[in-house]
Protein backbone atom coordinates (compact mmCIF):
# COMPACT_ATOMS: atom_id res chain seq x y z
CA UNK A 1 0.00 0.00 0.00
CA UNK A 2 1.38 3.15 -1.06
CA UNK A 3 1.91 5.75 1.58
CA UNK A 4 -0.09 8.32 -0.04
CA UNK A 5 -3.25 6.54 -0.18
CA UNK A 6 -3.44 4.77 2.85
CA UNK A 7 -5.21 8.40 4.39
CA UNK A 8 -4.84 7.34 8.29
CA UNK A 9 -2.64 9.88 9.71
CA UNK A 10 -1.75 13.29 9.70
CA UNK A 11 2.27 11.47 9.23
CA UNK A 12 0.91 9.09 6.26
CA UNK A 13 2.40 5.71 7.15
CA UNK A 14 1.31 2.90 5.01
CA UNK A 15 1.60 -1.06 5.62
CA UNK A 16 4.37 -2.68 3.43
CA UNK A 17 3.69 -5.78 1.20
CA UNK A 18 6.00 -7.54 3.19
CA UNK A 19 4.52 -10.39 5.21
CA UNK A 20 7.86 -11.33 7.64
CA UNK A 21 8.85 -8.18 10.29
CA UNK A 22 10.79 -5.68 9.31
CA UNK A 23 12.63 -3.58 11.66
CA UNK A 24 14.85 -0.37 11.32
CA UNK A 25 18.58 -1.38 11.29
CA UNK A 26 20.03 1.45 13.47
CA UNK A 27 18.37 4.01 15.97
CA UNK A 28 18.69 7.77 15.38
CA UNK A 29 18.51 10.39 18.08
CA UNK A 30 17.03 13.68 16.98
CA UNK A 31 16.38 16.85 18.47
CA UNK A 32 15.59 20.24 16.51
CA UNK A 33 13.10 22.88 17.20
CA UNK A 34 9.82 23.70 15.81
CA UNK A 35 9.23 27.89 14.63
CA UNK A 36 6.37 29.42 13.12
CA UNK A 37 6.87 31.97 9.92
CA UNK A 38 7.87 34.98 12.10
CA UNK A 39 10.67 32.57 13.77
CA UNK A 40 8.77 32.68 17.00
CA UNK A 41 8.75 28.94 18.77
CA UNK A 42 5.62 27.14 18.44
CA UNK A 43 5.22 25.02 21.66
CA UNK A 44 2.88 21.58 21.94
CA UNK A 45 3.54 20.92 18.54
CA UNK A 46 3.39 17.43 17.32
CA UNK A 47 6.36 15.34 15.95
CA UNK A 48 6.48 12.18 14.92
CA UNK A 49 9.82 10.05 12.93
CA UNK A 50 8.77 7.06 11.39
CA UNK A 51 8.74 5.18 7.85
CA UNK A 52 7.03 5.92 4.73
CA UNK A 53 6.14 1.99 5.13
CA UNK A 54 5.58 0.96 8.06
CA UNK A 55 6.19 -2.65 8.07
CA UNK A 56 4.15 -5.02 10.32
CA UNK A 57 5.71 -4.40 13.97
CA UNK A 58 7.69 -1.66 13.40
CA UNK A 59 6.74 1.63 15.46
CA UNK A 60 6.49 5.53 14.85
CA UNK A 61 7.84 7.57 17.95
CA UNK A 62 5.55 11.00 18.44
CA UNK A 63 6.75 13.62 21.08
CA UNK A 64 5.72 17.18 21.57
CA UNK A 65 7.92 20.87 21.49
CA UNK A 66 8.45 23.13 24.84
CA UNK A 67 7.52 26.87 25.29
CA UNK A 68 10.72 27.17 23.71
CA UNK A 69 9.77 25.33 20.58
CA UNK A 70 12.32 22.49 21.19
CA UNK A 71 12.04 18.46 21.18
CA UNK A 72 13.87 15.73 21.35
CA UNK A 73 12.85 12.00 20.35
CA UNK A 74 13.67 8.98 21.64
CA UNK A 75 17.03 7.44 20.74
CA UNK A 76 15.49 4.04 19.57
CA UNK A 77 13.16 5.88 17.82
CA UNK A 78 14.14 5.55 13.89
CA UNK A 79 12.79 6.32 10.06
CA UNK A 80 13.48 8.79 7.44
CA UNK A 81 10.45 11.06 7.64
CA UNK A 82 9.77 13.44 10.33
CA UNK A 83 6.70 14.86 10.49
CA UNK A 84 5.27 18.26 12.30
CA UNK A 85 1.56 19.31 13.00
CA UNK A 86 -0.41 21.33 15.44
CA UNK A 87 -3.81 22.33 14.83
CA UNK A 88 -3.77 25.68 12.80
CA UNK A 89 -0.57 24.93 10.87
CA UNK A 90 0.11 23.90 7.96
CA UNK A 91 1.45 20.34 8.72
CA UNK A 92 5.15 19.28 7.31
CA UNK A 93 7.35 16.16 6.69
CA UNK A 94 11.16 16.54 6.34
CA UNK A 95 13.64 14.08 6.51
CA UNK A 96 15.74 13.66 10.27
CA UNK A 97 18.88 15.89 8.66
CA UNK A 98 16.44 18.99 8.32
CA UNK A 99 14.78 18.47 11.67
CA UNK A 100 16.92 21.08 13.33
CA UNK A 101 14.46 23.91 12.50
CA UNK A 102 11.44 22.91 11.12
CA UNK A 103 8.99 26.18 10.29
CA UNK A 104 5.33 26.04 10.60
CA UNK A 105 3.20 28.31 9.11
CA UNK A 106 -0.77 29.47 10.10
CA UNK A 107 -3.36 27.74 8.18
CA UNK A 108 -6.90 29.79 7.38
CA UNK A 109 -8.39 26.34 6.32
CA UNK A 110 -7.70 23.41 8.65
CA UNK A 111 -10.51 20.88 6.64
CA UNK A 112 -8.09 18.26 6.37
CA UNK A 113 -6.70 18.28 9.53
CA UNK A 114 -9.77 18.16 11.97
CA UNK A 115 -11.12 15.01 13.24
CA UNK A 116 -14.80 13.68 12.07
CA UNK A 117 -16.42 15.31 15.35
CA UNK A 118 -15.09 18.63 13.91
CA UNK A 119 -18.41 18.40 11.00
CA UNK A 120 -21.35 18.01 13.77
CA UNK A 121 -22.55 21.10 15.31
CA UNK A 122 -22.06 21.58 18.89
CA UNK A 123 -25.03 23.57 20.71
CA UNK A 124 -28.13 24.97 19.70
CA UNK A 125 -28.62 22.04 16.54
CA UNK A 126 -31.10 19.37 18.33
CA UNK A 127 -29.25 18.00 20.50
CA UNK A 128 -31.32 14.91 21.19
CA UNK A 129 -30.97 14.15 17.27
CA UNK A 130 -27.44 14.50 17.68
CA UNK A 131 -26.66 12.32 20.21
CA UNK A 132 -28.65 9.90 19.06
CA UNK A 133 -26.55 10.20 15.68
CA UNK A 134 -23.18 10.27 17.41
CA UNK A 135 -24.70 7.27 19.28
CA UNK A 136 -25.71 4.83 16.54
CA UNK A 137 -23.73 5.99 13.70
CA UNK A 138 -20.27 6.39 15.32
CA UNK A 139 -19.99 2.49 17.53
CA UNK A 140 -18.14 0.96 14.90
CA UNK A 141 -16.30 4.02 12.67
CA UNK A 142 -15.87 7.27 13.06
CA UNK A 143 -18.68 9.70 11.60
CA UNK A 144 -18.86 11.41 9.24
CA UNK A 145 -16.13 9.21 7.59
CA UNK A 146 -14.71 9.82 4.57
CA UNK A 147 -17.00 7.77 2.55
CA UNK A 148 -20.46 9.70 4.13
CA UNK A 149 -18.82 12.61 3.35
CA UNK A 150 -18.55 11.86 -0.03
CA UNK A 151 -22.16 10.49 -0.01
CA UNK A 152 -23.34 13.72 1.60
CA UNK A 153 -21.58 16.12 -1.02
CA UNK A 154 -23.62 14.17 -3.36
CA UNK A 155 -26.50 15.32 -1.51
CA UNK A 156 -25.79 19.05 -2.14
CA UNK A 157 -28.30 20.97 -3.64
CA UNK A 158 -31.28 18.70 -2.88
CA UNK A 159 -33.98 19.85 -0.55
CA UNK A 160 -34.50 18.60 3.26
CA UNK A 161 -37.13 16.09 2.37
CA UNK A 162 -34.81 14.30 -0.16
CA UNK A 163 -32.25 14.73 1.75
CA UNK A 164 -33.98 12.24 4.69
CA UNK A 165 -35.21 9.87 2.25
CA UNK A 166 -30.95 9.07 0.96
CA UNK A 167 -30.06 9.06 4.83
CA UNK A 168 -32.94 6.75 5.56
CA UNK A 169 -31.30 4.71 2.26
CA UNK A 170 -27.87 4.34 4.72
CA UNK A 171 -29.69 3.50 7.42
CA UNK A 172 -30.64 0.29 5.97
CA UNK A 173 -27.99 -0.44 4.25
CA UNK A 174 -25.96 0.02 7.64
CA UNK A 175 -29.14 -2.42 9.18
CA UNK A 176 -27.20 -5.36 6.69
CA UNK A 177 -23.83 -4.11 7.17
CA UNK A 178 -24.20 -4.89 11.41
CA UNK A 179 -24.50 -7.92 10.91
CA UNK A 180 -21.42 -8.13 8.58
CA UNK A 181 -18.75 -6.94 11.40
CA UNK A 182 -18.56 -10.71 12.48
CA UNK A 183 -14.95 -12.70 12.69
CA UNK A 184 -13.53 -15.36 10.00
CA UNK A 185 -16.68 -17.86 9.81
CA UNK A 186 -18.98 -15.68 12.03
CA UNK A 187 -22.73 -17.41 12.74
CA UNK A 188 -24.01 -14.41 11.35
CA UNK A 189 -23.56 -14.63 7.74
CA UNK A 190 -26.77 -12.34 6.14
CA UNK A 191 -25.69 -14.73 3.34
CA UNK A 192 -27.93 -16.94 5.08
CA UNK A 193 -30.08 -14.92 7.20
CA UNK A 194 -33.78 -13.86 6.67
CA UNK A 195 -33.23 -10.40 5.30
CA UNK A 196 -37.04 -9.32 6.38
CA UNK A 197 -35.37 -9.98 10.08
CA UNK A 198 -32.11 -8.05 8.96
CA UNK A 199 -34.13 -5.12 7.84
CA UNK A 200 -36.79 -5.18 10.75
CA UNK A 201 -36.38 -2.35 12.81
CA UNK A 202 -37.56 -4.06 15.92
CA UNK A 203 -34.60 -6.51 15.47
CA UNK A 204 -31.55 -4.63 15.45
CA UNK A 205 -29.44 -1.81 16.81
CA UNK A 206 -31.73 1.10 15.42
CA UNK A 207 -35.14 0.96 15.58
CA UNK A 208 -37.85 2.95 13.60
CA UNK A 209 -37.27 6.30 16.30
CA UNK A 210 -33.28 6.22 15.76
CA UNK A 211 -34.50 6.10 12.05
CA UNK A 212 -36.61 8.74 11.71
CA UNK A 213 -34.97 11.20 14.40
CA UNK A 214 -31.19 10.39 12.90
CA UNK A 215 -32.07 10.72 9.31
CA UNK A 216 -34.16 14.00 9.71
CA UNK A 217 -31.15 15.28 11.63
CA UNK A 218 -28.57 14.91 8.40
CA UNK A 219 -30.73 16.17 6.23
CA UNK A 220 -30.89 19.53 8.44
CA UNK A 221 -27.69 20.03 9.98
CA UNK A 222 -24.76 17.22 7.99
CA UNK A 223 -22.59 19.41 5.54
CA UNK A 224 -22.63 18.79 2.28
CA UNK A 225 -19.68 20.78 1.25
CA UNK A 226 -16.55 19.64 3.30
CA UNK A 227 -13.75 21.32 1.48
CA UNK A 228 -13.26 24.08 4.05
CA UNK A 229 -12.96 24.99 7.60
CA UNK A 230 -12.06 28.09 9.13
CA UNK A 231 -11.86 26.80 13.20
CA UNK A 232 -12.13 24.00 15.25
CA UNK A 233 -10.64 23.90 18.71
CA UNK A 234 -10.05 20.84 20.96
CA UNK A 235 -12.34 22.13 23.62
CA UNK A 236 -9.61 22.33 26.83
CA UNK A 237 -6.01 22.97 26.84
CA UNK A 238 -3.66 20.66 25.68
CA UNK A 239 -2.30 18.23 28.26
CA UNK A 240 0.82 17.27 26.33
CA UNK A 241 4.28 18.46 27.40
CA UNK A 242 8.08 17.84 26.06
CA UNK A 243 8.30 14.56 28.06
CA UNK A 244 5.38 13.16 26.61
CA UNK A 245 6.04 10.19 24.11
CA UNK A 246 3.61 8.21 22.15
CA UNK A 247 4.54 4.83 20.51
CA UNK A 248 2.53 3.41 17.47
CA UNK A 249 3.11 -0.59 16.52
CA UNK A 250 1.90 -1.97 13.79
CA UNK A 251 -0.38 -4.88 13.25
CA UNK A 252 -1.62 -6.95 10.98
CA UNK A 253 -4.17 -4.31 8.19
CA UNK A 254 -6.37 -7.05 8.14
CA UNK A 255 -6.35 -7.53 11.92
CA UNK A 256 -9.09 -6.30 14.08
CA UNK A 257 -7.55 -5.50 17.46
CA UNK A 258 -9.83 -4.47 19.49
CA UNK A 259 -8.13 -4.46 22.41
CA UNK A 260 -4.99 -4.30 24.26
CA UNK A 261 -4.10 -6.41 27.59
CA UNK A 262 -0.46 -6.51 30.14
CA UNK A 263 0.30 -8.09 33.11
CA UNK A 264 3.50 -7.49 35.00
CA UNK A 265 3.85 -11.64 34.63
CA UNK A 266 4.56 -11.24 30.69
CA UNK A 267 6.99 -9.19 29.00
CA UNK A 268 4.20 -8.91 26.00
CA UNK A 269 1.27 -7.17 24.85
CA UNK A 270 -1.34 -9.10 24.24
CA UNK A 271 -4.10 -8.01 21.59
CA UNK A 272 -8.11 -9.95 21.23
CA UNK A 273 -8.11 -10.18 17.12
CA UNK A 274 -11.63 -10.34 16.89
CA UNK A 275 -11.13 -10.78 13.07
CA UNK A 276 -9.42 -13.75 13.16
CA UNK A 277 -10.22 -15.43 16.38
CA UNK A 278 -7.10 -15.10 18.50
CA UNK A 279 -5.32 -13.46 20.63
CA UNK A 280 -2.02 -11.87 19.09
CA UNK A 281 1.21 -11.66 21.21
CA UNK A 282 3.50 -8.56 20.34
CA UNK A 283 7.11 -8.22 21.77
CA UNK A 284 7.63 -4.12 22.50
CA UNK A 285 11.22 -4.62 22.17
CA UNK A 286 11.52 -6.01 18.65
CA UNK A 287 8.02 -6.06 17.53
CA UNK A 288 7.81 -9.71 16.68
CA UNK A 289 4.22 -10.95 16.25
CA UNK A 290 2.38 -14.64 17.40
CA UNK A 291 -0.84 -15.83 17.19
CA UNK A 292 -2.85 -18.02 19.48
CA UNK A 293 -5.77 -18.82 18.21
CA UNK A 294 -8.77 -19.65 20.36
CA UNK A 295 -8.91 -23.84 20.85
CA UNK A 296 -12.81 -23.97 19.87
CA UNK A 297 -14.27 -25.41 17.15
CA UNK A 298 -15.62 -22.54 14.92
CA UNK A 299 -15.66 -18.78 14.92
CA UNK A 300 -15.40 -17.26 18.54
CA UNK A 301 -14.64 -13.33 17.89
CA UNK A 302 -12.41 -12.38 21.18
CA UNK A 303 -13.50 -9.35 22.15
CA UNK A 304 -12.39 -7.66 26.03
CA UNK A 305 -8.80 -9.24 27.51
CA UNK A 306 -8.61 -7.94 31.04
CA UNK A 307 -6.22 -9.16 33.56
CA UNK A 308 -6.22 -11.02 36.64
CA UNK A 309 -3.79 -10.23 39.64
CA UNK A 310 -2.28 -13.38 39.49
CA UNK A 311 -1.03 -12.55 36.01
CA UNK A 312 -3.96 -14.40 33.78
CA UNK A 313 -6.42 -12.99 31.23
CA UNK A 314 -9.78 -13.21 31.12
CA UNK A 315 -10.95 -13.10 27.57
CA UNK A 316 -14.61 -12.65 26.55
CA UNK A 317 -15.94 -13.31 22.74
CA UNK A 318 -19.17 -13.03 21.05
CA UNK A 319 -19.76 -16.23 19.01
CA UNK A 320 -21.43 -19.36 20.67
CA UNK A 321 -21.32 -17.98 24.15
CA UNK A 322 -17.46 -18.58 25.24
CA UNK A 323 -15.68 -17.05 27.67
CA UNK A 324 -11.97 -17.78 28.46
CA UNK A 325 -9.17 -17.58 30.76
CA UNK A 326 -5.54 -17.32 29.12
CA UNK A 327 -2.46 -17.87 31.31
CA UNK A 328 0.54 -16.31 29.10
CA UNK A 329 3.01 -18.10 31.00
CA UNK A 330 1.56 -21.36 30.16
CA UNK A 331 -0.22 -20.22 26.83
CA UNK A 332 -2.80 -22.88 28.21
CA UNK A 333 -6.57 -22.26 27.84
CA UNK A 334 -9.55 -22.87 30.56
CA UNK A 335 -12.79 -22.29 27.99
CA UNK A 336 -16.57 -22.15 29.71
CA UNK A 337 -19.00 -22.68 26.89
CA UNK A 338 -22.40 -22.63 29.10
CA UNK A 339 -23.68 -19.53 28.27
CA UNK A 340 -26.11 -19.74 24.98
CA UNK A 341 -24.59 -19.57 21.71
CA UNK A 342 -26.04 -16.21 20.50
CA UNK A 343 -26.08 -14.49 24.32
CA UNK A 344 -22.63 -12.67 22.99
CA UNK A 345 -20.60 -12.27 25.93
CA UNK A 346 -19.28 -8.81 25.97
CA UNK A 347 -17.71 -7.38 28.97
CA UNK A 348 -16.61 -9.03 32.42
CA UNK A 349 -16.99 -6.42 35.03
CA UNK A 350 -13.51 -4.75 36.38
CA UNK A 351 -12.51 -3.21 39.57
CA UNK A 352 -10.67 -0.23 40.41
CA UNK A 353 -7.67 -1.46 39.28
CA UNK A 354 -8.75 -2.40 36.01
CA UNK A 355 -8.33 -5.70 37.00
CA UNK A 356 -10.88 -8.59 36.40
CA UNK A 357 -12.28 -9.55 40.02
CA UNK A 358 -14.48 -12.33 41.24
CA UNK A 359 -17.62 -11.74 44.00
CA UNK A 360 -18.04 -12.57 47.01
CA UNK A 361 -18.89 -16.23 45.96
CA UNK A 362 -15.86 -16.41 43.70
CA UNK A 363 -17.60 -15.26 40.59
CA UNK A 364 -17.31 -13.49 37.45
CA UNK A 365 -19.56 -10.89 36.23
CA UNK A 366 -20.13 -10.81 32.34
CA UNK A 367 -22.59 -8.80 30.22
CA UNK A 368 -24.65 -11.23 27.52
CA UNK A 369 -25.65 -7.89 24.70
CA UNK A 370 -27.62 -10.76 22.60
CA UNK A 371 -29.93 -11.32 25.20
CA UNK A 372 -29.57 -8.36 28.17
CA UNK A 373 -28.50 -10.50 31.04
CA UNK A 374 -25.80 -10.76 33.71
CA UNK A 375 -24.26 -13.25 34.06
CA UNK A 376 -22.15 -14.30 36.31
CA UNK A 377 -19.73 -17.68 36.41
CA UNK A 378 -17.94 -19.58 39.00
CA UNK A 379 -14.65 -20.69 37.07
CA UNK A 380 -14.51 -23.44 40.18
CA UNK A 381 -17.70 -25.46 39.10
CA UNK A 382 -18.74 -23.79 35.80
CA UNK A 383 -22.24 -22.70 36.81
CA UNK A 384 -23.41 -19.88 35.48
CA UNK A 385 -26.29 -17.23 37.27
CA UNK A 386 -27.80 -14.92 35.00
CA UNK A 387 -29.84 -11.67 35.91
CA UNK A 388 -32.45 -9.80 33.40
CA UNK A 389 -31.77 -6.34 32.82
CA UNK A 390 -34.62 -3.58 31.92
CA UNK A 391 -35.90 -3.04 28.76
CA UNK A 392 -39.00 -1.87 27.11
CA UNK A 393 -42.27 -4.49 25.68
CA UNK A 394 -40.82 -5.51 22.30
CA UNK A 395 -37.51 -3.96 22.69
CA UNK A 396 -34.59 -5.98 20.95
CA UNK A 397 -31.91 -7.19 23.07
CA UNK A 398 -29.49 -5.36 20.01
CA UNK A 399 -31.41 -2.16 20.04
CA UNK A 400 -30.43 -2.19 24.47
CA UNK A 401 -27.02 -3.12 24.03
CA UNK A 402 -25.89 -4.30 27.24
CA UNK A 403 -22.58 -2.95 27.18
CA UNK A 404 -20.07 -2.27 30.15
CA UNK A 405 -19.86 -3.52 33.72
CA UNK A 406 -17.73 -2.79 36.94
CA UNK A 407 -17.23 -4.39 40.21
CA UNK A 408 -17.52 -2.55 43.72
CA UNK A 409 -13.97 -2.33 46.24
CA UNK A 410 -16.10 -4.97 48.02
CA UNK A 411 -17.62 -7.20 45.78
CA UNK A 412 -21.38 -6.66 46.56
CA UNK A 413 -22.72 -4.90 43.35
CA UNK A 414 -22.01 -5.08 39.85
CA UNK A 415 -22.83 -1.89 38.06
CA UNK A 416 -23.99 -2.05 34.31
CA UNK A 417 -24.75 -0.23 31.73
CA UNK A 418 -27.05 -0.18 28.60
CA UNK A 419 -26.18 2.00 24.76
CA UNK A 420 -29.81 2.41 24.65
CA UNK A 421 -31.00 2.39 28.86
CA UNK A 422 -29.37 2.97 31.46
CA UNK A 423 -27.16 2.28 34.45
CA UNK A 424 -27.95 0.00 36.99
CA UNK A 425 -26.65 -2.20 40.01
CA UNK A 426 -27.09 -6.04 40.54
CA UNK A 427 -26.82 -7.18 43.81
CA UNK A 428 -24.01 -10.14 44.16
CA UNK A 429 -25.69 -11.32 47.30
CA UNK A 430 -29.22 -11.73 46.03
CA UNK A 431 -28.60 -11.84 42.29
CA UNK A 432 -31.14 -9.57 41.63
CA UNK A 433 -31.73 -5.92 40.58
CA UNK A 434 -30.54 -3.26 42.90
CA UNK A 435 -30.24 0.34 41.55
CA UNK A 436 -31.53 1.56 38.12
CA UNK A 437 -30.98 4.79 35.98
CA UNK A 438 -32.93 5.15 33.40
CA UNK A 439 -31.79 7.54 30.49
CA UNK A 440 -32.83 9.40 27.37
CA UNK A 441 -32.60 7.70 24.15
CA UNK A 442 -29.36 8.53 22.95
CA UNK A 443 -27.48 9.50 25.82
CA UNK A 444 -25.25 6.27 25.49
CA UNK A 445 -23.94 5.25 28.77
CA UNK A 446 -20.95 3.06 27.76
CA UNK A 447 -17.62 1.59 29.57
CA UNK A 448 -17.92 3.02 32.91
CA UNK A 449 -14.74 3.60 35.52
CA UNK A 450 -14.94 2.74 38.97
CA UNK A 451 -12.65 4.80 41.16
CA UNK A 452 -11.22 3.31 44.52
CA UNK A 453 -14.77 5.17 46.42
CA UNK A 454 -16.50 3.33 44.66
CA UNK A 455 -17.30 6.50 42.34
CA UNK A 456 -18.44 5.79 38.85
CA UNK A 457 -17.50 7.52 36.15
CA UNK A 458 -19.61 6.65 33.33
CA UNK A 459 -18.77 8.04 30.13
CA UNK A 460 -22.03 9.39 27.73
CA UNK A 461 -21.20 8.27 24.37
CA UNK A 462 -24.45 10.28 22.42
CA UNK A 463 -24.32 13.50 24.95
CA UNK A 464 -20.92 13.90 25.52
CA UNK A 465 -21.15 14.02 28.99
CA UNK A 466 -19.27 12.07 32.09
CA UNK A 467 -21.60 11.15 34.81
CA UNK A 468 -20.38 11.13 38.35
CA UNK A 469 -22.05 8.44 40.37
CA UNK A 470 -21.47 7.75 43.93
CA UNK A 471 -22.53 4.10 44.20
CA UNK A 472 -22.82 3.78 48.23
CA UNK A 473 -24.99 6.89 48.64
CA UNK A 474 -26.26 6.19 45.00
CA UNK A 475 -26.25 9.36 44.47
CA UNK A 476 -25.79 11.24 41.08
CA UNK A 477 -22.66 14.05 41.54
CA UNK A 478 -23.17 15.88 38.25
CA UNK A 479 -23.04 15.78 34.92
CA UNK A 480 -19.76 16.97 32.92
CA UNK A 481 -19.67 18.42 29.42
CA UNK A 482 -16.49 16.77 27.66
CA UNK A 483 -14.44 19.18 25.54
CA UNK A 484 -16.18 18.24 22.50
CA UNK A 485 -19.56 16.63 22.73
CA UNK A 486 -19.13 14.92 19.32
CA UNK A 487 -16.09 13.14 20.68
CA UNK A 488 -18.02 9.69 21.83
CA UNK A 489 -16.17 8.53 24.73
CA UNK A 490 -16.23 4.90 24.07
CA UNK A 491 -14.53 4.04 27.76
CA UNK A 492 -13.38 5.53 31.09
CA UNK A 493 -10.61 3.90 33.23
CA UNK A 494 -9.54 4.97 36.69
CA UNK A 495 -5.62 5.54 37.45
CA UNK A 496 -4.82 4.22 40.73
CA UNK A 497 -1.59 6.25 40.62
CA UNK A 498 -2.60 9.77 39.29
CA UNK A 499 -6.27 9.74 40.53
CA UNK A 500 -7.34 10.42 37.54
CA UNK A 501 -9.88 9.09 34.90
CA UNK A 502 -8.69 8.43 31.30
CA UNK A 503 -11.00 8.79 28.59
CA UNK A 504 -10.53 6.87 25.00
CA UNK A 505 -12.58 9.04 22.14
CA UNK A 506 -13.90 7.29 19.18
CA UNK A 507 -14.50 10.00 16.55
CA UNK A 508 -11.61 13.32 17.93
CA UNK A 509 -8.23 11.65 17.97
CA UNK A 510 -7.86 12.47 20.99
CA UNK A 511 -7.76 10.86 24.61
CA UNK A 512 -8.79 13.34 27.80
CA UNK A 513 -7.71 13.18 31.23
CA UNK A 514 -10.39 14.14 33.38
CA UNK A 515 -9.27 15.20 37.05
CA UNK A 516 -11.96 14.73 39.39
CA UNK A 517 -10.28 17.30 41.93
CA UNK A 518 -11.45 20.41 40.13
CA UNK A 519 -13.32 18.33 37.28
CA UNK A 520 -11.25 19.53 34.07
CA UNK A 521 -9.75 18.25 31.17
CA UNK A 522 -6.94 17.91 29.39
CA UNK A 523 -6.74 16.55 25.78
CA UNK A 524 -3.82 14.36 24.06
CA UNK A 525 -3.72 14.26 20.38
CA UNK A 526 -3.00 11.10 18.82
CA UNK A 527 -0.37 10.85 16.10
CA UNK A 528 -2.85 9.24 13.26
CA UNK A 529 -6.25 10.08 12.06
CA UNK A 530 -8.84 8.06 12.35
CA UNK A 531 -7.79 7.13 16.02
CA UNK A 532 -11.04 5.13 16.80
CA UNK A 533 -10.49 3.53 20.55
CA UNK A 534 -12.46 1.16 22.40
CA UNK A 535 -10.72 0.51 25.73
CA UNK A 536 -7.05 1.74 27.65
CA UNK A 537 -5.43 -0.04 30.39
CA UNK A 538 -1.95 0.08 31.99
CA UNK A 539 1.63 -1.18 32.20
CA UNK A 540 1.59 -1.78 35.78
CA UNK A 541 5.49 -1.37 35.51
CA UNK A 542 5.32 2.23 34.72
CA UNK A 543 1.91 3.86 34.51
CA UNK A 544 2.32 4.23 30.92
CA UNK A 545 -1.27 3.94 28.97
CA UNK A 546 -1.69 1.58 26.22
CA UNK A 547 -4.79 1.10 23.55
CA UNK A 548 -5.45 0.11 20.19
CA UNK A 549 -6.75 2.03 16.95
CA UNK A 550 -9.97 -0.36 16.32
CA UNK A 551 -11.82 0.76 12.85
CA UNK A 552 -14.94 -1.40 12.03
CA UNK A 553 -15.36 -2.58 9.25
CA UNK A 554 -11.57 -4.23 9.62
CA UNK A 555 -9.10 -2.58 7.84
CA UNK A 556 -10.57 0.70 7.16
CA UNK A 557 -8.22 2.53 9.77
CA UNK A 558 -4.72 2.01 11.10
CA UNK A 559 -4.64 -1.38 12.80
CA UNK A 560 -2.00 -0.44 15.87
CA UNK A 561 -1.53 -0.43 19.56
CA UNK A 562 -0.70 2.80 20.86
CA UNK A 563 1.15 3.39 23.63
CA UNK A 564 1.04 6.83 26.07
CA UNK A 565 3.82 8.05 28.45
CA UNK A 566 2.31 11.39 29.80
CA UNK A 567 5.88 12.42 30.63
CA UNK A 568 4.81 12.96 34.22
CA UNK A 569 7.41 10.70 35.96
CA UNK A 570 5.06 8.60 38.41
CA UNK A 571 5.96 6.11 40.85
CA UNK A 572 3.50 2.94 40.06
CA UNK A 573 3.12 0.76 43.03
CA UNK A 574 1.25 2.03 45.93
CA UNK A 575 -2.37 0.88 44.35
CA UNK A 576 -1.41 -2.26 43.79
Amino acid sequence: MAANATGYGRYVLGLGAAAVLTMPAAALAIDGQVLDAAGKPVDQAMVTLGSAELALGASTYTVFSDADGRYTLPAKATGERLAVHKLGYTPVIVTPAQAAKVTLTKSDNIAADVPPSAWLPRTGADDLGRADTVLQCTSCHQFPSQKVRHYSEMLDGKTEAEKQAAWKAIINYMRVKFVQIGPDQSLYDPAKMDLKGVFDPTQGSFDAHDEEQISAFLAKHLPTRFDTLKAYDYGAPLGVTAKTVMREIQLPQDAFVREVGLTPDSPYLWGADLQHNRLLSVDPATGEQKPYPIPYAGPTGPHTIIDTPDGQFWVTMLEQGVVGRFDPKTEQWQLFDKFGKYEMAHDIAPDYKFQAMPDLKGRYWFTLIGSNRMASLDPKTGEITTVDTPKNAGESPMHKSLYGAVITHDGKRVWFSQLSGGIGAINTDTDKLDVYLPMPQGAGPRRMAIDDQDVLYVPMFGTGELLIYDSKTDKELGRVAMPDPNNASYSAVWDPWRKVVWLGTSNADVIYKFKPADRSFEVFPLPSAMGYLRMITFDRHNGNLWTAYSNIPTGAGPSRFVMVDPGDGITVGAAQ
